[in-house]
């Protein structure tokens, strides 16, 4: 059976990183497409393995065979999640940050980076609705998108704000978390809401403009 090339505009779909392009081509491939899709919409308890199997269109031994269980599986779709972030996003951040720039700098291109990277077409909807549901409840991904994403870019901005302002660590550290919530609470809308290209720049501006104000009296 011939499947379709994956869509990468939040398509309740997954991305699959490959030189060779972006198409499903294994019985592998389609169990990780389906199980990104399900465990977003109805959480990892909520999807059994019949129910993975049916909507793949493959053999019910496939998961067993190819990941071993079903929380192997999920465990499979997480280290997709956090390789995607680490690829797109994380990378051209470090990239940034080594630069010789004023941290303020900095810290409006991660903001700015974020959101870009949460809107855009390089993480599916799927993908995303399952970052922000370990985010919320981090049992089955046994805190691997906070522990090896999240965290460490919250704290690096920590320590810019910090080089930025010569504030304390605590306030900087409740700084970060107020400019952190923003892109998440725009993207946590997004479906329902349905904004324009116009108004995610607009959005993006202002959020920039947010930083600066958030920052200018820490370094009074």
């Amino acid at each position: 059976m011939c499947f379709a090339k994956i869509l990468t505009l939040h398509d309740d779909s997954i991305i699959i990183s490959s030189k060779k392009g972006f198409y499903m081509t294994s019985t592998k491939e389609k169990l990780l497409v389906s199980a990104t899709q399900m465990f977003a919409e109805h959480g990892f308890d909520g999807v059994s393995t019949r129910d993975l199997v049916a909507i793949s269109m493959v053999n019910l031994c496939s998961i067993n065979y190819y990941f071993g269980s079903k929380k192997k599986l999920y465990d499979a779709v997480i280290d997709n999640i956090v390789d995607n972030i680490k690829e797109n996003l994380i990378t051209k951040i470090d990239e940034y940050k080594s630069q010789n720039i004023p941290a303020t700098d900095k810290i409006t291109f991660i903001i700015s980076e974020f959101f870009d990277y949460l809107f855009s077409n390089k993480i599916s909807n799927s993908m995303v609705m399952i970052l922000f549901r370990e985010l919320l409840n981090t049992n089955t991904g046994e805190d691997r998108i906070y522990n090896e994403v999240m965290e460490p870019m919250k704290q690096s901005f920590v320590n810019l704000i910090i080089d930025a302002t010569g504030t304390d660590k605590q306030t900087a550290y409740i700084t970060a978390q107020c400019l952190f919530s923003h892109p998440i609470s725009f993207r946590l809308l997004q479906n329902k809401e349905k904004y324009s290209q116009n108004f995610l720049q607009k959005t993006k501006q202002q959020l920039v403009e947010n930083c600066k104000i958030l920052l200018k009296p820490l370094k009074a």
